[in-house]
């Protein structure tokens, strides 16, 4: 698989689906033994690095001399920058960086790597790329008391690549950058839970273990503002509110805003006054 071609839907091949279902069992049993030396351990990889982390980092980039690289050395830290605050030394570390290129895998809320990337671009020549992966099947696998599964089942949430939608708040500074590019990994996952409480007639509430990848299943590259028109459905014509938005694409409540409003900043989308009572907006292309 490579992500540096012009493609924009990237279809896995068998060899990939077969390096990347090796690399997961060799994660997993790695994190197996971790969690063995553990003195509460539970028979789920539960503890250091994330295994839906690690098997995309080593399938991006097999070698681990290219992991964990540090990115500020704090040559500058402690002078006074043209804000005129001291700067700070940070501790920003890429996933993988190799021929020029930073990877960062982040398998939550885009967010918390704002930081990281803006200095990344502002700071070194690197190209970044933020990859995200969404479990579009899901398994359900609820664990009994000797952690044994008692119960598996298809989940009936299915993953879709507009779940990400919400979190383009996060990136819509970047995406102007002909430097940032954004993956969107879409897979086969099983996700372990098992019964924590349960009180008289409630339903039982439970732990939920992290979610282990099983299978590759495509990639969507998204490299310039035309790309992220996929979140705008077609069918969406003239002047249209956030709630005709949401019945389109299924986002709901406060994301559908978000997504609304980060694609009006991104000038996809442009507020274009009120349809009774709610904002109006339409397509700014």
């Amino acid at each position: 698989m490579n992500i540096q071609d012009n493609s924009t839907i990237f279809e896995i091949s068998r060899s990939d689906t077969l390096r990347f279902r090796s690399i997961v069992i060799d994660v997993m049993s790695e994190a197996a033994s971790i969690d063995a030396a553990d003195e509460e351990y539970e028979g789920i990889g539960t503890l250091g690095e994330k295994q839906m982390h690690a098997a995309i980092k080593r399938f991006i980039c097999p070698d681990e001399q290219y992991h964990e690289i540090p990115l500020d050395k704090g040559e500058r830290a402690g002078e006074i920058g043209e804000d005129g605050k001291k700067i700070k030394k940070r501790r920003f570390v890429a996933d993988i960086l190799k021929d020029g290129n930073v990877y960062e895998i982040q398998t939550g809320p885009l967010a918390p790597l704002t930081e990281k990337i803006k200095w990344i671009l502002e700071n070194t020549s690197y190209n970044v790329t933020v990859i995200h992966p969404i479990a579009e099947t899901k398994w359900v696998n609820v664990l009994g008391k000797q952690n044994d599964v008692e119960k598996r089942y298809r989940s009936p949430v299915k993953g879709k690549l507009s779940d990400i939608a919400p979190e383009l708040y996060a990136i819509k500074d970047l995406i102007s950058s002909p430097r940032f590019c954004l993956v969107i990994l879409m897979m086969e996952a099983e996700q372990y839970i098992k019964a924590a409480t349960k009180s008289g007639r409630s339903r039982p509430k439970y732990k939920r273990y992290e979610l282990i990848p099983v299978n590759l299943l495509r990639a969507h590259i998204f490299r310039t503002l035309e790309d992220y028109k996929v979140f705008i459905p077609d069918s969406l014509e003239g002047e249209f509110t956030v709630k005709t938005f949401s019945s389109q694409t299924k986002i709901r409540g406060m994301d559908a805003y978000s997504t609304v409003h980060s694609l009006c900043d991104m000038g996809l989308l442009a507020e274009c006054g009120k349809i009774g009572r709610a904002k109006a907006f339409k397509k700014n292309y």
